[in-house]
């Protein structure tokens, strides 16, 4: 029984020894397709991997301090440029495209019908920071392209700079704010209505998927990039443009 018990131990230790954990930094704009995606990972191959969500360039900071990461997903063309320069990036290519619009919460469908309804004056907006997010740098694309009198009127309606995505979402689901500035997808996949942003003033935002060079394992590695590439239909389930 004794050594039943051993030869069992050192096959378990075996089969977990070779169990390698990856490690897979994301955007909070897509989590719902990536939690999808890396459930579907976990439960066809060995290897497994832990998906970690937030604002573009915070994941970004994580996965500098850390150490760590196998897997980038990063939406912002900027935060993706400070990783290369790092020499972070090993392989990439750009796999999704999202579309910024004004998402609104119950109180604020009432308030905003169009674009130019975000200037009036008593309306609450929540935005994002551009030193953690990608819509952060959205939200000051747009200041950059409206006159010095426009843009005054939206600095006065913005109470929140948000650091990512989910507390965007999260303050138009508890009507704390009018609006928010989300992605198209983000709007449709939870019920918001929204209003488009004038194409003048908006930046459509490309989505990166990159190999990290902190990765122990490159041929796990490859199989969750390659997974991830393999499942378009996953994000296109979720409401978002995929680039063939």
């Amino acid at each position: 029984m004794k050594r039943l018990f051993v030869v069992f131990t050192i096959a378990l230790f075996t089969k977990t020894a070779f169990c390698y954990q990856l490690y897979w930094f994301s955007s909070a704009a897509i989590k719902k397709p990536s939690q999808k995606i890396a459930e579907l990972f976990n439960k066809t191959h060995k290897d497994k991997v832990v998906l970690i969500n937030g604002g573009t360039g915070q994941v970004l900071q994580q996965m500098i301090l850390s150490k760590k990461g196998d897997i980038y997903t990063c939406i912002d063309p900027k935060f993706f440029k400070i990783a290369q320069e790092k020499g972070l990036i090993l392989e990439y290519t750009s796999f999704i495209k999202l579309t910024p619009v004004i998402g609104l919460s119950q109180k604020g469908q009432n308030k905003i019908k169009t674009f130019n309804d975000i200037f009036k004056n008593g309306i609450t907006i929540a935005a994002g920071n551009p030193k953690t997010m990608a819509l952060g740098k959205t939200y000051m694309h747009i200041l950059n392209k409206l006159s010095s009198r426009m843009a005054t009127k939206l600095k006065n309606n913005v109470k929140v700079k948000a650091i990512n995505i989910s507390q965007i979402i999260n303050y138009l689901k508890q009507d704390t704010v009018d609006a928010g500035l989300v992605f198209k997808s983000t709007a449709k996949i939870n019920g918001f209505d929204y209003v488009e942003i004038p194409k003048e003033f908006n930046q459509i935002k490309k989505g990166y998927i990159a190999k990290i060079s902190f990765s122990k394992n490159k041929k796990a590695q490859d199989d969750l990039y390659r997974f991830i590439l393999n499942h378009p239909n996953i994000y296109t389930q979720f409401g978002f443009d995929v680039i063939h």
